[in-house]
Parts: structure tokens; C-alpha cells; sequence
């Protein structure tokens, strides 16, 4: 029977000698190195038909081990020595360790022999070199494990029976699926462990034991914390899903519910103005916006005019048509054919309005002459929308900013619903009171109570605005934000599809609204 020597150093190399004959080993850890050699060594074993004692050292200690032709691998007591052979004696373990270190008791689990008590402190070595017991030997009890092919033969400890009994059966980690396995896993710490390290198989003691079951709790706490986050956050989810929802139907019945009022088929011909002594302050934006929304929604029977006294911006600001003709020149040309039922024709009026492609309406510009302009006069005024009467059902109407003038009078008497622009400076919000109050006093008191307020923002005064609407609150009927957009900002043609879509959807409302205030009137007159 002769000795092996197994040797492996840090770095996963080593050399395993076989009496005379000693041969490199290498792996890709340590363990694969420990491995390794253990193979070589039960390989001689069975070769030779005898157990062979196996010296082991590697970077956690020395260990004393026999191999068997069987495939066992045995733990055997350490050899002592006499003084003058302590130089040659191998290293041992730690004192911490040798407090494990197995006597001649068998691992439990193999061959049906005790289960060793490996916690037990062994008697002090003797003087002389004990030979190393042969496994027939029936007065030495060597340390057995189950074969390296035969892990799940080990069975649990007897500090591991204990341990399980009691623990209360209310212990979530006894109902967990994962505590048999983990608990009969072999050993991973101390000295058992370290001998596992070699190919044994044994079961970890009590303290181990604890570790796993705290780890093992810890993780269930955990994973239990998890699944209540997580029912949480869906509840979470859940919740802000149904606003979202809510939101949703909200903002689609608000839809609905505006274009069925920009829909609405009126009793006669409808016209609301947009009036503000103040220059600047959106009219003509507004009216062409607002009847975008009533064009797309309404359907193409939708006429703005630029009724300004002296000369407007519309035809500038409004999609361009094959020709430039204005409403002065409607009169000059135009006009007097419509004093006969058969010169009343739509195709005539056509030629001087102008129309806006996708939006569905007409715009009857002002002439860029302010001298021409000053042509359309109070009778003018009357003439032509008496006119427009006959073909659109609704006539949306940009002023000047003299509400003393003959033309804006005109316009004024006209009027069914009021639109008020507002913009961001004190100036535009003291012209718009003023003429209020001016119109109160001319006794059109219902229409500035039925009257609509766009109230712009600014770029440069963001929420300015808000400030100086809340002086029309107790006067009109309501009040309706304009955000900021640099595409009207800028001043140039309006192309409809580039606003922003809070833009579009803020004069859908303002059309809505428009809509309802003439609906009103409507009843009223009927």
C-alpha cells in the first residue's frame, strides 16, 4: 500500500506523487485541481484492488485522507510524531479547525455505520507515529464517505434532526419547496467543509444548519416583499390606469360633445364678430382659427369677412386663392346683380371670396387701400352681409378698432355672438372694457353677457393674462384660454395642420362655444 502526496497551491496547480512517481496537476480552480488528483488517486486505488493513504494539503490546511478500491474516500487521524520528527511533520489546521477534526468515526451516511461526532475534541497525540488502520481493521473506525458518484446518498445529521423538530411548524421555511434540498446539501464551512472540498460528502452541523434556515427565511422575507411591492405597484398601475382611462373618455366625450355643437343647424343665418378697440390683440387670428374648426367639423358652410372700416389683414393671413378680388371690389362689380332673383347666384360670390382648401371656408378679404376701404361705409355693411345671408348659415366677422364708427355700428347690430380677444397687456384688456361698457350703455347689455373672452398668452408674459381676464368674469359668459403659438406669433399665412395640437384643440373648443351661444340665440328668437 503506498502513500500518496497531493499537493495544490494557490494558483490552481499542484502535483500528486504516487511512491516514487510524481505527476503535475493543474485546473481551472482549485477545486478542479482537488478533484483532479482525487481522481488519480482513486484511480490507483481500484487499480491496485488496496486503499491507499492520501496527505493533502492546499491553501485552507493539511488533511489525512485514505482512498478505497471502492471508490470511498476516508478520513483517517492525523499521524503524530516524536519531538526530533516535528521539523518533517506535515502542516496541520488551525486550532479553530482541530476542534473538527474527525476522529475514527465514520461520515453518516455511508455503509450503514454511526453518525461521527465531529464537534468533539480529540485526545492529545501520543509520542509514537500511529500507523495508518486498514479498512478490515475492525478496532480502527475510519472516517468513510459515500463515493464521489453517490452525493445523494448522505443523509442529515442527527444536529439537523434536532434542529427540524423544533422549529414551530408555523416556520415559513418548513413549507418552502427549497429547505430539503439546502438542508441536506453537503457542508461548505469549517473543517467539514474543507474536507468536502476533497470529494467527501458531509453534513453540515447545526450551526450551518441555522445559517441556511436564516438565509433561507431572509430570502423568503424578501421575495414576500417583493410580491407585496409588486401588488402594489399593479394596484398603483391599476388606479392611474383608470384616470388615464377616465381622462381618456372624459376628453373624447368632450369631442363629441363640441363638434355636435359646431354641427348645430341654425333656424338663419348666424354671425358672430370679433370686436376689441385695440389693434393687436388677435382678432384676426382668432376668426380665422375658429373657422377652420367650424369649416373641417361644420362642413363648408362658413364665410369670414374682414369687415374692418379702414383696411385688415385677413387676405394677408389666409390661404391664397387664384385671384386677389376683395370686398370693394365686389361692390363695385357684383353687387347690384344680386338685387334680382335671377343674379343671385353663388357662383358670382365665388369669384370674390376666396376659398381655404382642406378648412372648408370662404374669405371675403378687406381691399389693401385703406382709401378704398373707407368705401364700405354703414349701408355697405348691411349690403353685403344681407348677401352672405343668402348662401353661408354662418358669418364670422373681423372688425376694426373704432367702435364709433359707422361700419363697426353695422357690424355691432349685426352681431348674434360677441368674441372678445384679450391679449397679455393691460392696454388690450382696458380697450375691451371700455367698449363694453359703451356697448351696455347702447343697450347691447345681452350680448356682452352672452359674450366669449380669449384670453392669449404670451411668450415674454406667460400668465399675464389670467391676471387681467379675471376683471370679465362677473361680465361675460365665459372665459377661454389661448396658448402661445410662435407659428401665429410670427405673423405670416396660416397653415392650419402646423399648429400645435393644443392650439387646434383650444379653438375647437372656442368654436364650440361660439356654437352654443348661437344655438341659444336660436331658441331665443324661435
Amino acid at each position: 500500500m503506498s502513500d500518496i502526496a497531493i499537493t495544490i497551491t494557490p494558483d490552481a496547480s499542484g502535483t500528486i506523487t504516487i511512491g516514487d512517481n510524481t505527476v503535475p496537476v493543474t485546473g481551472q480552480s482549485i477545486e478542479h485541481a482537488r478533484q483532479a488528483a482525487m481522481q488519480q488517486a482513486l484511480t490507483h486505488a481500484r487499480e491496485t484492488a488496496q486503499p491507499h493513504p492520501v496527505t493533502a494539503n492546499d491553501p485552507t490546511g493539511t488533511f489525512y485522507l485514505t482512498v478505497t478500491p471502492d471508490g470511498g474516500i476516508l478520513t483517517r487521524p492525523a499521524p503524530t510524531t516524536l519531538s526530533w520528527e516535528q521539523d518533517s511533520a506535515p502542516i496541520s489546521v488551525s486550532d479553530a479547525d482541530q476542534a473538527h477534526r474527525p476522529s475514527t468515526t465514520e461520515v453518516p451516511g455511508a455503509r450503514g455505520t454511526a453518525a461521527p461526532d465531529l464537534g468533539a475534541t480529540q485526545p492529545a497525540p501520543t509520542a509514537i507515529r500511529q500507523s495508518v488502520p486498514s479498512p478490515t481493521d475492525a478496532s480502527a473506525q475510519p472516517l468513510v464517505t459515500a463515493p464521489l458518484n453517490e452525493a445523494s446518498n448522505a443523509s442529515p445529521i442527527d444536529e439537523l434532526e434536532g434542529a427540524l423538530e423544533e422549529t414551530p411548524m408555523t416556520d415559513p421555511v418548513e413549507t418552502d419547496p427549497r429547505w430539503t434540498e439546502m438542508a441536506q446539501q453537503p457542508a461548505t464551512q469549517g473543517y467539514r467543509g474543507r474536507l468536502n472540498g476533497w470529494g467527501l460528502k458531509l453534513a453540515p452541523l447545526a450551526d450551518e444548519i441555522t445559517q441556511r434556515r436564516e438565509a433561507l427565511r431572509q430570502t423568503i422575507a424578501d421575495e414576500e416583499n417583493d410580491r407585496l411591492a409588486q401588488e402594489e405597484n399593479a394596484r398603483t398601475e391599476a388606479v392611474q390606469e383608470g384616470r388615464r382611462a377616465a381622462r381618456e373618455r372624459e376628453a373624447a366625450a368632450k369631442i363629441k360633445a363640441e363638434r355636435s355643437a359646431i354641427q348645430t343647424n341654425y333656424g338663419a343665418p348666424k354671425t358672430a364678430s370679433a370686436m376689441n378697440d385695440k389693434g393687436g390683440v388677435g382678432k384676426t387670428t382668432d376668426i380665422l382659427c375658429i373657422a377652420d374648426a367650424f369649416g373641417r367639423i361644420r362642413g363648408g358652410d362658413v364665410v369670414t369677412w374682414d369687415a374692418n372700416e379702414t383696411r385688415g389683414t385677413m387676405g394677408f393671413r389666409a390661404q391664397k386663392d387664384h385671384h386677389d378680388r376683395n370686398v370693394v371690389d365686389f361692390l363695385d362689380e357684383a353687387a347690384n346683380a344680386f338685387t334680382t332673383v335671377e343674379g343671385s347666384k353663388r357662383s358670382t360670390l365665388t369669384r370674390y371670396t376666396r376659398q381655404q382648401g382642406d378648412s372648408k371656408f370662404s374669405v371675403l378679404a378687406s381691399h389693401e387701400s385703406r382709401e378704398s376701404q373707407d368705401q364700405v361705409d354703414a349701408d355697405a355693411f348691411r349690403t353685403v352681409h344681407e348677401i352672405l345671408s343668402r348662401f353661408y348659415s354662418l358669418i364670422l366677422v373681423d372688425t376694426g378698432n373704432n367702435h364709433t364708427a359707422d361700419h363697426f355700428q353695422a357690424a355691432l347690430a349685426s352681431t348674434d355672438q360677441l368674441i372678445i380677444p384679450v391679449s397679455p397687456g393691460q392696454d388690450g384688456a382696458y380697450a375691451a372694457e371700455l367698449m363694453l361698457d359703451n356697448f351696455i350703455g347702447q343697450g347691447y347689455g345681452h350680448l356682452v353677457k352672452n359674450a366669449i373672452v380669449l384670453l392669449h398668452d404670451s411668450a415674454t408674459r406667460h400668465g399675464d393674462a389670467r391676471e387681467i381676464a379675471a376683471k370679465f368674469e362677473n361680465r361675460v359668459r365665459t372665459i377661454l384660454p389661448i396658448p402661445f403659438d410662435p407659428l401665429l406669433d410670427a405673423g405670416g399665412e396660416i397653415d392650419f395642420d402646423a399648429l400645435q395640437p393644443a392650439t387646434r384643440a383650444a379653438y375647437q373648443t372656442a368654436a364650440a362655444a361660439v356654437a352654443q351661444g348661437l344655438a341659444d340665440t336660436d331658441r331665443e328668437d324661435s
